[in-house]
């Protein structure tokens, strides 16, 4: 039994590994990275289906592949979060990386707005207490869960809460304060 299902294993990667690499290609992965989903993708149907998958069809095992792999690829940029961690360092010095094109639409004026509005929010980060900086990194920036943002800091989750609203408010009165005149700056949260 178990030698069968290696052989229609076998045959089915045989079959459709071609269309799944470039599927995971066109899902935007990179080549190592969509081997990897690839091979995760018949893992993930060995482990579920394999059992049941000589009674199917072959229009049904290669819809049940394509969605394991799209949901292997989602959870590919949903752990990496492909959006580059910004380190304070990188922010004092302008962290531009955060600021490319696929954030924005391709309308050059809205790019421009938004850019202006990032320089603007930098410095209102930067007007802060270090330790409002690094919830503002490690929360806002690297979109890291409260739980590790306290663990790392050292906080309790209700403290940490509180920096994230406190940072919040600071912010949008800082942004609004900014487009106003600049005038009349906010409380800096500590």
């Amino acid at each position: 039994m178990q030698q069968e299902q290696r052989e229609l294993l076998q045959a089915l990667y045989v079959e459709h590994q071609g269309v799944l690499r470039i599927a995971a290609y066109k899902y935007g992965l990179p080549q190592a990275e969509a081997d990897d989903a690839v091979q995760d993708t018949f893992c993930a149907f060995m482990e579920v289906y394999l059992d049941r998958a000589d009674q199917w069809d072959d229009k049904r095992i290669k819809a049940t592949l394509m969605k394991i792999l799209r949901n292997r690829c989602m959870d590919y940029y949903r752990s990496e979060k492909r959006h580059p961690s910004v380190s304070m360092q990188e922010l004092m010095q302008g962290g531009e990386h955060f600021l490319t094109s696929e954030f924005f639409s391709a309308d050059i004026v809205g790019s421009l707005m938004a850019k202006e509005e990032m320089a603007r929010l930098r410095e209102g980060v930067l007007s802060m207490s270090n330790r409002m900086q690094d919830v503002v990194v490690l929360y806002m920036l690297e979109e890291r869960p409260i739980s590790e943002v306290c663990r790392i800091l050292q906080i309790s989750e209700a403290t940490c809460r509180m920096r994230i609203v406190r940072i919040r408010r600071y912010l949008m009165e800082w942004m609004r304060e900014e487009k106003e005149a600049g005038v009349n700056r906010p409380h800096t949260p500590q």
